[in-house]
């Protein structure tokens, strides 16, 4: 039995006649967007390295028997039904990801033509969400990123999403502490604190900075700058009115392409759109021009990385050999924050992730 939705060819679960039941829901749900659309060039020769051959990193085991997509899919389904979580690949992807869908109960998966950077990725995969539930809160997930112990994080966004709900103009950003000083990462520079009654703690943003120089980085970190995860939690509508604000070349064919989901020549428009569709970054092309519109909130208590070069994976490695180690000992490397059965719940996910 097929597990997924591939949108290469059109599908009638697009149908615009279920776009307009999911309207008629009013406030919307949670859905996730998993952005697995790069081919991880920078580290092509690792991977080659690693596994004998090409292959884009969100699709390694770099530990344990998982891919990264596959971890990225099981946080995705921890918040959102499994039918409302969303991947954006590259078509030249297919023989790379299938045998790891198979395992895989997921919803829809849609196939961009080409990689045309982070902004195409985000809009083209939004374009479906918004046709089908436009009222609904959306959970951006990159899937090349390492999180350990998911828990803390997922509570996080739970903690957003309720917050966008009640106030649906605000764009939660979660940031992390920085390690080092990193130039390769988008830093985040907070504002100020914002009350809320239920105790989350959330703060403006004063400045978005992707990949600074070395001259401005002491600057930031005496700001207290914050590393951007790019995981962000907002209402659709209110991210597809930021993209027409930013990169309306982007935004407005990808509206007109919603027109077309669900019908028989979907795969063909598309094509046509991408032949003129111009490279976007999301985050230096419409984050950091928006600042006022974000507000961030503190990831704490897990370990974080984006494995974009082959040190932050073995780095990465080295923390979890330690980790193995605390816990072979009866020793919890989370001591500050775990409460009762957390520690049980990450001895678990640690046996997922490494074996």
């Amino acid at each position: 039995m097929q597990k997924w939705v591939d949108t290469r060819g059109g599908s009638s679960r697009f149908s615009q006649g279920q776009a307009t039941n999911l309207r008629s829901q009013g406030l919307g749900s949670l859905w996730s967007l998993v952005l697995a659309g790069g081919h991880g060039e920078r580290l092509r020769q690792y991977t080659e390295e690693c596994f004998g051959a090409y292959r884009p990193k969100q699709y390694c085991a770099f530990m344990g028997k998982r891919s990264m997509i596959q971890h990225t899919w099981t946080r995705a389904k921890a918040l959102s039904l499994p039918h409302q979580v969303v991947t954006v690949m590259d078509q030249s992807h297919w023989g790379y990801v299938r045998t790891q869908l198979i395992q895989e109960s997921l919803g829809r998966l849609v196939w961009q033509p080409d990689n045309r950077g982070t902004g195409p990725g985000v809009f083209l995969p939004l374009s479906y969400i918004r046709a089908h539930d436009p009222h609904a809160t959306v959970v951006l997930w990159p899937s090349d990123h390492f999180i350990f112990p998911a828990e803390p994080m997922i509570q996080v966004v739970r903690d957003a999403a309720a917050l966008v709900q009640e106030q649906p103009h605000r764009m939660i950003l979660l940031t992390v502490p920085p390690q080092s000083r990193e130039q390769d990462y988008g830093w985040v520079i907070p504002g100020d604190r914002l009350p809320h009654p239920g105790g989350i703690q959330v703060r403006e943003v004063r400045r978005f900075v992707e990949k600074p120089l070395g001259a401005q980085l002491e600057d930031i970190a005496l700001s207290g700058g914050q590393w951007n995860t790019l995981v962000l939690i907002a209402k659709v509508q209110t991210l597809w009115e930021a993209g027409r604000q930013c990169i309306p070349e982007v935004v407005m064919p990808f509206e007109e392409h919603a027109g077309g989901i669900g019908t028989s020549n979907e795969q063909q428009r598309l094509l046509h759109l991408y032949r003129t569709m111009p490279s976007r970054n999301f985050s230096s092309d419409l984050l950091s021009l928006i600042p006022q519109q974000l507000h961030m909130m503190d990831l704490t208590g897990v370990c974080w990385s984006d494995w974009g070069r082959p040190e932050r994976i073995h780095e990465t490695l080295a923390y979890m050999r330690g980790h193995e180690l605390l816990e072979a000992k009866g020793q919890s490397a989370r001591q500050t924050w775990m409460k009762a059965g957390q520690h049980k719940r990450v001895q678990e996910e640690l046996t997922v992730v490494t074996g």
